[in-house]
């Protein structure tokens, strides 16, 4: 048990806070508040995942590795690992939000072949708040992708916490924390399974805002909902009979005329400085505006299946317009962060093999226009776009491969991204069994940089690839 000091541990916390760079910046300056309103107390900050966020652009620029830094500016203490990162930027991201962090990033279920945890990140972590020692463990939602594109390990997550926590308690903590981004139902189930081994749950991934929090047996389950809008609060303190007891838990509400903290604002304009050299460097020159439309064929689009298709070496590219980009770029030079900024997808790049029956039913509904105007699950409510084609053509109604007609009953390999290649998204079937072999981690984007690069200027593409859909 703790040895002497003060009697108060006030826990603060927050999740899902996605790119809310002001809403973080006001919640710094509640968290300093109740540091300063309790001298007496120990007070401790814990993020739960999912701070960064692609359509955000500091956080796109630089992989979400400056909400790291805002993180850590904010007086954040600890955190876990949201399930964005990794499935974003690859498992090698997390050495450079760890190191920006400069606290404590949690991750315990997902492993590298060799067993152990990817690079930047503990498994558990023992942090003494005054007379009290916290034994803290990290996990975040696992999902199939993770080993699929990463080759990444998914042990039992119940196991793998009882074992962590376990060993937490041996080494003499009076309190286990569980800071989950499994989402409210999981975290439920879980806290039923280690009523003996953990105490509270900080919760993420659901979104879900818990006034009081939940209590499972003798388990607190606590979420303070999302983007930055509540700051949670748990109460705990030493009685007289030397016992750790949570006294209360509970949400603040984050107005948005609390004044900002300063030294978030300054850390954000310290970033842009940072990167603007980077970003500032001139790319290629472009002969014509590249237009993008979601409608009919552009030369982003155009320009984007070229760059996959040389990129990994496929027959044929393929993209969705609007998951790479949602703007077009002039005519002259373009600068680094003139792509960046029109295009903050996070997609892989990949290639698969294709039957010729499969590669014109992916393309039949990519060109479909009904379906193009759907919105779809990870682009943040805009809307898809039409596929757009490299390597070959529709016309007359028909579809053609390097001026040769489709054949059904052969094979051809395929360049695209997870985006096209993934089921979720519609555009494969989940029965065909594809295995897309993706460039882990570089994002589309790089990959579009790098045939820029190579590009003979001014560069110039054709949009003459599809006349109308196929039949």
């Amino acid at each position: 048990m703790g040895g002497t000091g003060v009697d108060k541990l006030i826990i603060l916390h927050t999740n899902d806070i996605h790119g809310r760079i002001d809403g973080l910046a006001r919640v710094a300056t509640l968290v300093q508040q109740i540091r300063d309103e309790n001298p007496e107390a120990a007070v401790l900050y814990f993020d739960a995942g999912d701070v960064e966020e692609t359509s955000v652009r500091l956080s796109s620029l630089t992989k979400g590795t400056a909400m790291y830094r805002l993180l850590k500016v904010a007086g954040c203490d600890a955190g876990a690992v949201g399930n964005g990162s990794v499935l974003r930027y690859g498992y090698q991201v997390l050495q450079d939000h760890a190191g920006a962090a400069g606290f404590p990033v949690l991750l315990a279920n997902l492993r590298l072949e060799n067993g152990n945890p990817p690079l930047g990140v503990e498994t558990r972590h023992v942090m003494n708040a005054n007379r009290t020692v916290i034994g803290l463990v990290g996990v975040t939602a696992q999902m199939s992708q993770y080993n699929s594109f990463f080759g990444l390990e998914l042990p039992s997550t119940r196991h793998t916490v009882r074992n962590l926590a376990a060993s937490l308690s041996q080494d003499g903590v009076d309190l286990v924390i569980l800071i989950s981004h499994l989402g409210l139902q999981e975290d439920m189930e879980l806290a039923a399974k280690l009523q003996d081994v953990v105490n509270i749950i900080i919760g993420a991934h659901s979104h879900d805002l818990l006034p009081e929090g939940n209590q499972v047996g003798n388990v607190l389950i606590t979420q303070a909902g999302e983007y930055a809008g509540h700051l949670g609060r748990i109460d705990l303190h030493w009685n007289d009979n030397e016992e750790l007891v949570i006294e209360k838990a509970s949400v603040i509400p984050v107005p948005e005329d609390t004044p900002p903290s300063q030294a978030v604002l300054d850390e954000v304009k310290k970033i842009e400085a940072e990167i603007e050299a980077h970003l500032s460097e001139i790319l290629t020159e472009l002969a014509t505006d590249f237009d993008y439309a979601l409608d009919c064929e552009c030369k982003m689009g155009n320009l984007m299946a070229d760059a996959l298709r040389h990129y990994v070496k496929g027959e044929i590219g393929l993209v969705v317009v609007g998951q790479a980009f949602d703007k077009g770029l002039s005519a002259g030079s373009i600068k680094r962060l003139d792509l960046y900024d029109a295009s903050d997808s996070s997609a892989n790049p990949g290639i698969a093999t294709l039957t010729g029956e499969q590669l014109y039913a992916v393309i039949k509904k990519g060109l479909d226009q009904e379906f193009a105007k759907e919105s779809s699950r990870g682009l943040r409510g805009r809307f898809r776009g039409l596929i757009h084609l490299s390597g070959a053509i529709v016309r007359d109604g028909k579809l053609y491969v390097d001026d040769e007609p489709l054949q059904t009953d052969r094979t051809y390999r395929v360049a695209a991204s997870d985006f096209e290649f993934e089921s979720l998204f519609g555009y494969v079937q989940a029965e065909w069994n594809i295995q897309p072999e993706y460039k882990v981690p570089t994002i589309i984007r790089e990959a579009l940089e790098e045939y820029l690069k190579q590009c003979d200027t001014p560069i110039d593409v054709t949009t003459d690839r599809v006349e109308e859909s196929l039949a």
